[in-house]
């Protein structure tokens, strides 16, 4: 960020010349709600995703997390500050050649609401002759006390449904019930409240307790400090996140096909930022 020094004069004639000018505009801000965009499409390379009605207010596919060149498979957003209303959407091929970003793979309108944070999630094939779309995800966990964490298993495939289990580590062997019994192809688990501290979620076909299709240890987070605040994870009080279940990429498409993405995995995502101490 740069910073540059501007004189206070200008400023204080300016100040005063508001004072009285009857004709200065004050711009409100609009309800907002939040949107997360997350790449689910296992057969193609990454994408940008722009609110193309207006510029201000609008969610996009940059992440703070990615390096370069658009939102790849298995990618996310955090939650843009969005304005509430009918949002124009389009989603297009991340490239650096003119002739393929100006591609249109989806164009859809989605109503966002004010005071909620939802997730968008593109699903589908790139495949030839097939279509990508968003599934919302609702991404609203009701009241997490300081003590306590709320989290949940989103399946991001196609098929089929899944189970989730929450064990002591990405190792330990599974229970006999599942925690999340059975989570639908492209949908959510409900949110289960626990207390803070470190676990794993592991992921099987449903009903099956002896095949581990994923896990991964939750992120850890930190407690609260005096005056710094908890940071969203295991041990972060007041603070909620979703482990998506990926599925393995498409095997020789443009979805990344090194190693890790030959086997289906877990990717947590934050859904709620523990409040600041007061």
């Amino acid at each position: 960020m740069r910073f540059f020094r501007i004189s206070l004069l200008p400023l204080a004639l300016l100040a005063v010349a508001a004072c009285h000018d009857d004709g200065v505009s004050v711009n409100n801000r609009p309800p907002l709600g939040g949107v997360r965009f997350v790449n689910a499409v296992a057969d193609g390379g990454p994408v940008d995703i722009r609110m193309v009605d207006q510029v201000e207010w609008s969610a996009s596919s940059v992440a703070d997390n990615s390096v370069c060149c658009g939102l790849p498979f298995r990618g996310g957003t955090t939650h843009w500050a969005t304005e509430a209303k009918a949002r124009h959407i389009r989603v297009f091929p991340a490239d650096s050649n003119i002739a393929v970003v100006t591609q249109i793979l989806h164009d859809t309108t989605i109503t966002i609401e004010a005071n909620k944070n939802i997730t968008l999630m593109l699903v589908g094939s790139r495949a030839a002759g097939g279509k990508v779309s968003f599934v919302t995800i609702d991404d609203n966990p009701g009241t997490v006390a300081s003590n306590q964490i709320a989290t949940r298993l989103v399946n991001a495939g196609q098929a089929p449904a899944a189970s989730g289990y929450i064990t002591a580590t990405a190792t330990t062997p599974l229970p006999a019930a599942a925690t999340f019994a059975t989570v639908a192809p492209r949908a959510a688990a409900n949110y289960v409240l626990r207390p803070t501290g470190n676990f794993a979620i592991q992921a099987s076909p449903a009903g099956d307790n002896t095949t581990v299709w994923a896990s991964a240890a939750a992120p850890a987070g930190a407690p609260a400090d005096g005056l710094i605040g908890a940071t969203a994870g295991a041990l972060g009080g007041g603070s909620a996140f979703s482990a998506y279940l990926f599925p393995r990429s498409v095997a020789g498409s443009a979805a990344p096909q090194s190693a890790a993405f030959q086997a289906p995995a877990l990717v947590y995502f934050v859904d709620l930022i523990p409040a600041p101490p007061r």
